[in-house]
C-alpha cells in the first residue's frame, strides 16, 4: 500500500519541478546553436528517466513514484518528438529550396549548352571563311573596325559561355552535395521521432497499468491535490519572472491586440466542451474544497491547441500534475496558460499569432483527454468562462 507519508516525502524531495533541464526561456531569441543544446538536454533527460522506470519495474519502490516518473518520461517525450517534428519540417522546407535551385541552376545550364551547341553548328558550317567573306565586301574602314570589335565581343561572348557552363555544373555539384546532407539529417531525425514514438507508446501502456493499481489509493489523490497547490504558487513565479524579464527588455507589442479588449470574445483554445469550471472545486474522494484556477476543456487527443490572442510564448515547462505547460504573454500585463500539451508546435521567445497552433491535446495522466486553460493579469487569475465567446 502507497502511503501519504511517503508521497510526501519523495514531493518534498523532488520538488514538482525539473532541475536538470532548462524549465523557462526569457529574454532574447535563442540561436540554433542554443536551441540543439536544449534539444540534447531534453533527450539527457528522458534518457535518465528510462533508466529510473526500468529500475522501478525491478523494485519495490512505491507506485506513485513509479507513476511520477512515468508522466514525467511520457510529457517530456511527447514534447521532444513535437520538436523533432519541427526540425523534419524545416528539413523539408531546405530540400524543397534546394530541389527548386537545383531545378533552375538545371534550366540555365541548358540554356548555356544550347547556345554553345549553336555556336558549333555554326563555326561547322562556315568556318573562318564566312567571317573573310563578310570582311572583305565591307566598303569602309569603319565597317571594318566595327565588324573586328563585333568578333571581339563575340570571342568574348563564347569564353563566357564556357565559364558559365562550368561554374553551372560546379553550383549543381554542390547543391547535390547539400542535398545528400540534408537528406541524410532528415532521415536521422524521422528514425528518432519513430523511436520516441515508440517509447512514448510504452510509456502509455505502463502508465495505465501503474493507474489502475493506484487509483484505489487515497494518497494518490492527496498527491493530485498537494501537486495542484504547489502548481498554482510556481505559475505566479514564472509570471513574475516574465514580467520582470519584460521589463528589462521591454517586447515589441505594437502588433498585440489590446488583451482586455477581447473580453467576452476571445476565441475557444480547443474545439469541446468544459467539464471542470472556475473557482471553488469540491474533491469527489478526499470531499476537500479548493481552488480550480481555470477550466479544463475536454478534446480528442492530438486535436489542435490555439493561441487566444497575439502574445510572445515566454514560458514552456513540465509541471508534476499539468504535464506540459505554455505560458503566453499579451499586452499590458495579461497571460494565458495552456497545460497537458503534446507535440508542442512552438519555442520559448516565439511570437505567436491569434489562432496559431501551440500544440495538441494530450492524455492528462490517463484521464480523459482535456486542456487546461487559465488566464491571469499579473498575480491575479481571472474566469476563463467570461473571456471565452
Amino acid at each position: 500500500m502507497v502511503t501519504w507519508a511517503r508521497a510526501r516525502d519523495w514531493m518534498n524531495a523532488g520538488g514538482c519541478w525539473i532541475g536538470v533541464f532548462a524549465l523557462c526561456q526569457l529574454g532574447f531569441a535563442q540561436t540554433p546553436d542554443q536551441r540543439e543544446q536544449q534539444l540534447e538536454q531534453l533527450r539527457q533527460r528522458i534518457a535518465r528517466l528510462q533508466q529510473q522506470v526500468a529500475a522501478f519495474e525491478k523494485s519495490e519502490s512505491s507506485a506513485l513514484e513509479f507513476l511520477r516518473t512515468l508522466d514525467e518520461q511520457i510529457d517530456l517525450t511527447s514534447r521532444l518528438i513535437g520538436q523533432v517534428k519541427r526540425q523534419e519540417q524545416a528539413k523539408r522546407v531546405n530540400i524543397a529550396a534546394i530541389e527548386r535551385t537545383l531545378q533552375q541552376t538545371g534550366g540555365e545550364l541548358q540554356r548555356l549548352r544550347d547556345l554553345a551547341a549553336r555556336r558549333v553548328v555554326y563555326f561547322y558550317k562556315y568556318g573562318r571563311m564566312r567571317e573573310i567573306e563578310l570582311l572583305l565586301a565591307s566598303t569602309s574602314v569603319h565597317q571594318v573596325l566595327q565588324w573586328t570589335e563585333f568578333q571581339r565581343r563575340l570571342s568574348d561572348n563564347d569564353r563566357r559561355i564556357i565559364a558559365g557552363i562550368a561554374r553551372k555544373r560546379e553550383n549543381i555539384a554542390k547543391q547535390r552535395g547539400l542535398m545528400a546532407v540534408e537528406l541524410a539529417e532528415q532521415q536521422r531525425i524521422l528514425a528518432e521521432k519513430q523511436r520516441e514514438e515508440s517509447t512514448l507508446k510504452q510509456g502509455r501502456r505502463q502508465r495505465q497499468e501503474v493507474l489502475r493499481k493506484v487509483r484505489k489509493d487515497k494518497a494518490y489523490y492527496q498527491m493530485q491535490l498537494a501537486e495542484s497547490q504547489r502548481a498554482a504558487e510556481r505559475i505566479k513565479e514564472l509570471i513574475a519572472r516574465a514580467e520582470t524579464a519584460e521589463a528589462e527588455h521591454p517586447p515589441v507589442q505594437a502588433r498585440f491586440e489590446d488583451f482586455s479588449k477581447l473580453h467576452g470574445s476571445l476565441p475557444w483554445p480547443a474545439e469541446g466542451s468544459i467539464v471542470s469550471h472556475y473557482g471553488p472545486y469540491r474533491h469527489p474522494v478526499l470531499k476537500t474544497v479548493t481552488e480550480h484556477l481555470g477550466v479544463d476543456i475536454a478534446a480528442p487527443a492530438g486535436s489542435p491547441v490555439r493561441c487566444v490572442a497575439a502574445g510572445k510564448v515566454t514560458a514552456l515547462t513540465w509541471q508534476r500534475g499539468h504535464g506540459n505547460l505554455l505560458i503566453v504573454s499579451h499586452a499590458k500585463g495579461y497571460f494565458t496558460i495552456y497545460t497537458h500539451l503534446d507535440d508542442i508546435l512552438v519555442a520559448p521567445n516565439d511570437v505567436v499569432n491569434a489562432g496559431q497552433t501551440l500544440g495538441t491535446v494530450g492524455e492528462a495522466a490517463g484521464e480523459t483527454p482535456v486542456l487546461h486553460f487559465q488566464i491571469w493579469l499579473h498575480s491575479q487569475h481571472l474566469n476563463p468562462e467570461e473571456w471565452l465567446r
